[in-house]
């Protein structure tokens, strides 16, 4: 059992490194390229990989549903999630959005009480406004040179992304997490396909394998995370995920000259404090229920 969760560590420690890097390249190639452009090659790419692990696993089959309506949504919210969040991304420092963005679990605890009726303790109360703290001290409320566009849409990303994790796991009661991948790739590639005519702009040789390595680091990243959750427990995935703020701050220094200013520090390891705060929380409340 212990091999078991170290595995899920690991695959989770690896994952968070390849989102970090996603993040970047995203960065990086969105100087040149739109967003929808960067998911439109992205979601090629992602489409027939997780469309044969279906086939492989379950057979034609595999593909089928009984709840498009309820894949449609869920590939809104991931739409609308991945749009705010990279947008966010290029307005802003890259360790300065991914420190806002870490306060995902903070949100989702928030969402949770509010949703599924799943209240909050005391303790992950007092957790969520140490996080909201924090946040504040990344996106600066008095300072003049704050993107309040950047810092709203990191903000929103947060709240999308919490959703789409609540209804994901709504959905995962029926739905493999293959097909859900796949049916929200199909929604975003179909959506980068409308725009096409007004966004796209023809990548050189160079510029076309970065988007097509965004797309490779994109799977990896999913397919750890995704066996991270399915080894580890909730909490110990949750609390490795933060070492993605670590490689931020690298990828920025080293690729964009970002430096982070005391402020954002200080405000990452209120964010990160809070966090964990509320998956500990999540631990003791599943570990009383098992009682």
């Amino acid at each position: 059992m212990k091999r078991i969760v170290l595995l899920g560590g690991a695959f989770t420690l690896i994952g968070s490194f390849f989102f970090s890097a996603q993040d970047a390249l995203v960065k990086w190639l969105s100087t040149d390229f739109s967003l929808l452009q960067l998911l439109l090659v992205r979601s090629t790419i992602m489409i027939p990989v997780f469309a044969l692990i279906c086939v492989w696993r379950w057979g034609p089959q595999g593909l089928a549903t009984r709840r498009p309506g309820d894949h449609l949504l869920r590939a809104i919210l991931n739409l609308m999630a991945f749009l705010s969040y990279y947008f966010a991304i290029t307005r802003m420092p890259l360790v300065d959005a991914i420190s806002i963005a870490s306060a995902y679990p903070v949100i989702l605890a928030i969402m949770s009480g509010v949703i599924l009726a799943e209240v909050p303790s005391g303790r992950q109360i007092m957790a969520i406004i140490v996080g909201f703290i924090g946040v504040l001290f990344i996106i600066k409320p008095t300072a003049g040179e704050v993107d309040w566009l950047g810092a709203g849409a990191a903000l929103f990303g947060c709240f999308s992304f919490a959703a789409l994790g609540i209804y994901t796991r709504h959905l995962s009661r029926t739905e493999s997490s293959e097909l859900m991948l796949a049916s929200g790739a199909i929604f975003i590639l179909l959506a980068s396909l409308i725009s096409a005519p007004w966004t796209w702009q023809a990548p050189n040789l160079s510029s076309l394998l970065l988007m097509l390595g965004l797309s490779g680091v994109a799977l990896v990243g999913q397919y750890a995370i995704t066996n991270g959750f399915r080894y580890a427990p909730v909490y110990l995935v949750g609390a490795l995920e933060y070492t993605t703020l670590i490689w931020a701050a690298l990828w920025g220094f080293m690729l964009f000259a970002e430096v982070p200013t005391v402020n954002v520090v200080f405000g990452a390891i209120l964010v990160v404090a809070s966090g964990l705060a509320v998956v500990l929380g999540e631990r003791a409340r599943a570990r009383e229920a098992n009682q």
